[in-house]
């Protein structure tokens, strides 16, 4: 059994219930999320997509994008978020992109999307074998990768989130971007709870306002929509009081920030800790360990793990290396378009990232390995330099990216978005007495923390937006920080 057939079981089941509220307001049941889906599989089987076609959602509407998506995993298809289109540099060999009806011009192989697809439908659309999605991975250490999971593969996912990190039974607001990873998730998650999600709009006072009218016990939020809520509540704007827990996932929450986070909304902060490759593999509490930052709890327990040291030998998991993982073989997932295994034979896979074993069990995340920073010889994960300015008074957010040095390896870049009493020199006085002179670092003072499509803190575009030409300004103005 896949997702295909759980989604149709749930939606018949929950069928005048609702399961979304789309953005003018307008309620969906999960009875007409399901005829949407059968009116879109319809209409792309009527266009020439058939099982086996590899095609791309351009359609960036959350509702209208997952059910495009879910009415190519019916038909046997396997979608993929935007690609570049025939012509546009696209490699590779999309069949079919669906774009937007009323832009450019469609191109041979390209399908517009309209209002006239919302429709009820004709016929019925049998569940197709085969049906799968490929992912992008956030790309935030270079060029994001591809990752293939089947339909069944989807709903392993979906039922092993239900198991480890607790039942969906309440109305949930899903804080994510929608075409990402995490985004479809919860949406499956949701979907099969046969519970309401709500999406986020601009305004983040008004979606607090709608999660109190919609009475959402749980917020599914990346790091960038965790920061916008909290700054919206310190702002003045109410929280909603049925909110009991967060859950903030691909990135890292500070202790002092979830903790001043569980103080405004009265709810309980969880940071979840998982990837592409391996699905969900640890949650925790940030607010329980203030003196561990980067702590993400004990992995579950149908994981293997070890660690390894730069050779490749076996790390002390009290020192730490970089984190293994053994896949169970239901969850896994493999490299698109070359279809190869991402584990060894024995399902081993190395995460990229670099942990250790604290003594009550639990991982504490340490960095990414391709993010380290080369000061002098001295290798720091960016999250080290920002512990040491997280919850000082005037730093309302901060980042560390690589910049170059001219002399040679790296300099610590440090972008602070300033809160209440910000003071940059006595700021850089206190990190220098910190750190020693064996760090080299450049405070920046920005409007805000860029982020990348999945909310995760883009290093890379602050670091080309600070690569110093010439000798630098000491405040040079920052030319980035758009929503995703």
């Amino acid at each position: 059994k896949g997702f295909s057939a759980a989604f149709e079981d749930s939606c018949r089941a929950h069928a005048t219930a609702l399961a979304m509220i789309d953005p003018p307001d307008a309620p969906v049941t999960f009875a007409n999320l399901f005829f949407t889906v059968i009116a879109f599989a319809e209409a792309l089987q009527d266009h020439g997509v058939t099982a086996g076609n590899l095609v791309s959602v351009h359609v960036g509407d959350p509702i209208a994008g997952v059910a495009l998506k879910l009415a190519l995993l019916r038909i046997g298809a396997t979608a993929i978020g935007p690609v570049p289109r025939e012509g546009r540099g696209g490699t590779l060999g999309v069949d079919w992109h669906l774009v937007v009806a009323g832009g450019d011009v469609p191109g041979p192989r390209e399908i517009p999307v309209g209002r006239a697809w919302i429709r009820s439908p004709r016929r019925g659309v049998p569940i197709q074998p085969g049906g799968a999605m490929v992912r992008m991975t956030s790309g935030t250490t270079g060029t994001p990768k591809l990752r293939l999971i089947s339909d069944a593969g989807l709903l392993a996912r979906a039922l092993r989130g239900q198991e480890l990190r607790g039942s969906l039974d309440e109305p949930v607001f899903i804080g994510y971007a929608p075409g990402s990873s995490p985004f479809f998730n919860y949406m499956a998650r949701a979907v099969l709870s046969g519970v309401l999600q709500l999406h986020p709009g601009r305004d983040d006072a008004a979606n607090l306002r709608a999660m109190a009218a919609q009475g959402v016990t749980t917020a599914l939020l990346s790091p960038w929509n965790f920061r916008r809520l909290l700054a919206a509540v310190e702002a003045g704007a109410p929280p909603p009081a049925s909110l009991r827990r967060i859950l903030v996932g691909g990135g890292e929450v500070a202790p002092a920030f979830a903790a001043r986070a569980e103080a405004l909304f009265g709810a309980e902060v969880v940071l979840c800790y998982g990837s592409n490759e391996t699905g969900s593999i640890a949650h925790a509490r940030p607010a329980e360990r203030p003196d561990l930052p980067g702590r993400v709890g004990e992995p579950y327990p149908d994981f293997g793990y070890r660690f390894t040291d730069d050779s490749g030998a076996a790390a002390d998991p009290a020192t730490g290396g970089e984190l293994w993982l053994r896949v169970p073989p239901e969850i896994r997932v493999t490299d698109y378009p070359s279809g190869r295994s991402l584990t060894d034979a024995e399902g081993w896979v190395a995460t990229g990232d670099i942990c250790r074993r604290l003594g009550d069990g639990a991982l504490q995340f340490l960095g990414r390995r391709a993010e380290f920073l080369n000061i002098g010889g001295n290798k720091r994960a960016p999250q080290w330099f920002e512990a040491a300015l997280q919850g000082q008074p005037g730093v309302a957010d901060v980042a560390a990216f690589r910049l170059p040095d001219p002399g040679g390896g790296d300099i610590a870049g440090l972008a602070v978005v300033p809160g209440p009493g910000f003071d940059a020199g006595l700021l850089t006085a206190q990190l220098a007495e910190r750190l020693g002179p064996r760090y080299l670092f450049r405070l920046l003072a920005v409007d805000a923390i860029p982020v990348t499509a999945a909310g995760k803190t883009d290093r890379a575009r602050l670091s080309q937006a600070f690569h110093p030409k010439d000798p630098p300004d000491p405040r040079p103005e920052p030319a980035i920080h758009k929503e995703p």
